[in-house]
């Protein structure tokens, strides 16, 4: 084990990269892996009571477990170290993942989907606090990339994965969680316990030892990933039920039409890297605007061919926002504090996935169908586009850590 002026020497390379990038997979992972699976789980736990209530959250349980537990797993990593918990993370979630695939009971399926999202709490907070541990600002921009590139293939992979194995019984799917068993090796055996870079560039960087956690920051943080993370869902949680609504009836013609889009969140992560130079503000302006664009297009579309067209611009800025979010919020905080506020704005992120359908269920009901919801969230993002517009005209041009 490297200690002291060793450790410090300790520069992390491209097998630490790459380390992150596929364990930051992890926690979208335990959520899409089941996402094809939820007819044949409905269909093996047909006698459970209330069963189309409680399988369908068999899904979105570990994303509770994330915005509940992100915080406390932050303020973990900042007193005790980040590779200890990232590693005992790491082993929550393989056990809680191949749990179900050993045992035939629907409530050990509930305790391993809450195990291996308490699992997915600490591997998504150590995870983007160690890429800014370890890397300089453009590096890490640069991984950041790659993790959404990356990721979003990985999820087409999984996806069709899933369904394979779901067509050979209803617990094979879970198999797919064995996948963090190698990372959990590679992890054990490259990753390293960071410490501070020194008094280097970057405000937050340079904080003294020993000052409180900037309470108002993590507020302002938490604030905007709320927003701009419950604008993100509508699309994703809803476009299936608006196709349907457009006259898309076949479920496979669904699933084949949402893939397309999704083709624009790899080509957004290498816009976000080739955007970083003009600050984190430009960048939600870009957000905010691509979301006007897209939501509001679809609310206009006169049928799905056109929406598909406008769904890309929606997810080229889920491309986008994503690492932004991750970059702007890891330039906020010093080493000491790093932890904790990846951890609130994990919470928050996550917290957004069930604000959404909610905030998308009263706008529904104020202009009458789920379309003129879309535009009504499209013109709601152009409000906020302007507002960033006019905030940034006002302001000098900021680094790329800050939010002009």
């Amino acid at each position: 084990m490297h200690r002291n002026g060793s450790q410090a020497a300790r520069q992390a390379d491209w097998r630490q990269g790459w380390i992150l990038v596929f364990s930051g997979f992890l926690p979208v992972m335990a959520i899409i892996a089941l996402a094809p699976t939820l007819p044949t789980l409905l269909a093996h736990f047909h006698d459970v009571p209330n069963a189309k209530l409680m399988v369908p959250l068999l899904i979105t349980a570990p994303s509770a477990c994330i915005a509940l537990f992100a915080p406390a797993a932050g303020a973990i990593a900042d007193r005790f170290g980040r590779r200890r918990l990232l590693l005992w993370s790491m082993a929550l979630y393989g056990c809680g993942g191949l749990l179900p695939f050993l045992i035939d009971d629907f409530w050990a399926v509930v305790a391993g989907r809450f195990v291996i999202g308490i699992g997915e709490a600490g591997v998504l907070t150590v995870v983007n606090t160690l890429l800014a541990d370890y890397y300089e600002e453009q590096a890490r921009h640069r991984w950041l990339m790659i993790q959404g590139v990356v990721g979003s293939m990985l999820g087409t992979l999984t996806i069709a994965c899933s369904g394979f194995l779901a067509a050979q019984g209803w617990q094979y799917p879970f198999l797919v969680y064995g996948v963090a068993i190698p990372i959990f090796l590679a992890s054990l055996a490259f990753l390293f316990e960071p410490e501070a870079r020194g008094r280097r560039a970057g405000k937050a960087e340079n904080a003294a030892p020993g000052t409180p956690f900037p309470y108002a920051v993590a507020l302002m943080v938490c604030g905007v990933t709320v927003v701009l993370s419950t604008i993100y869902y509508v699309q994703v949680i809803n476009f299936s039920l608006l196709l349907k609504e457009m006259g898309v009836g076949d479920p496979k013609s669904i699933g084949l039409w949402m893939a397309i889009p999704s083709i624009g969140v790899p080509i957004g992560a290498v816009v976000f890297k080739l955007t970083t130079r003009y600050g984190a503000g430009a960048q939600i302006f870009l957000v905010f605007l691509c979301y006007a664009i897209g939501l509001g297009g679809i609310g206009l579309a006169p049928d799905y061919k056109v929406a598909l067209a406008f769904a890309f611009v929606q997810q080229l800025a889920n491309g986008i926002i994503v690492p932004a979010l991750i970059a702007w919020t890891q330039s906020k905080f010093s080493f000491e504090h790093r932890g904790r506020g990846m951890g609130w704005w994990a919470s928050s992120f996550f917290v957004a996935q069930f604000l959404s359908p909610a905030v998308v269920s009263v706008m529904r009901g104020w202009v009458g169908d789920l379309q003129g919801a879309f535009l009504a969230f499209g013109i709601v993002a152009g409000v906020f586009a302007l507002g960033a517009c006019l905030l940034r005209l006002r302001r000098p041009p900021a680094p790329s850590g800050a939010f002009s």
